[in-house]
């Protein structure tokens, strides 16, 4: 829980967390996975995951959390699978809204953006996929905008 209430609190300072190497492995740190599990279907919904955008997402990975090479393949992995196992967006999107800020909600919307940004162009997809994901982080469509303009 400490990890996570220190997220919330550096994402809107724009500072770092660094979390233990153990825990990924024993799903302590949800919203970090959910994140990742959110941004994969961002890059998969144009049916093209390619090593642009999985780049991107290890970036992006590295920026906010402060994670170290182990964990990044420990979560990409982790995420890949329950991305592949996943029926709705619900889930993830439901552990967002029960701990984050509306302004921290509006920086996960500015990390798709950035997942779809990655290969010069957005799909329709992307967006469909992205707006959906918006909505039910409960973000007003003005700010949805704002996000993808920036």
């Amino acid at each position: 829980m400490k990890a996570i209430s220190d997220f919330f609190k550096n994402i809107t300072s724009n500072k770092q967390i660094n979390i233990k190497p153990g825990s990924l492995e024993s799903f302590e740190d949800e919203m970090i996975l959910s994140i990742c599990v959110l941004l994969i279907e961002v890059s998969k919904s144009d049916d093209d995951y390619d090593d642009l955008e999985k780049t991107k997402i290890i970036d992006l990975l590295e920026k906010q959390f402060s994670l170290n090479h182990d964990q990044i393949d420990t979560l990409m992995k982790m995420a890949d699978k329950k991305n592949n196992e996943i029926i709705s967006l619900h889930e993830f999107t439901a552990s967002i809204n029960k701990e984050y800020t509306y302004s921290e909600k509006k920086n996960v919307i500015k990390m798709l953006w950035d997942i779809a940004y990655s290969d010069g162009r957005i799909d329709k997809y992307e967006d469909y996929t992205i707006r959906k994901i918006s909505d039910l982080l409960y973000i007003k469509h003005s700010d949805f905008i704002k996000a993808k303009l920036r």
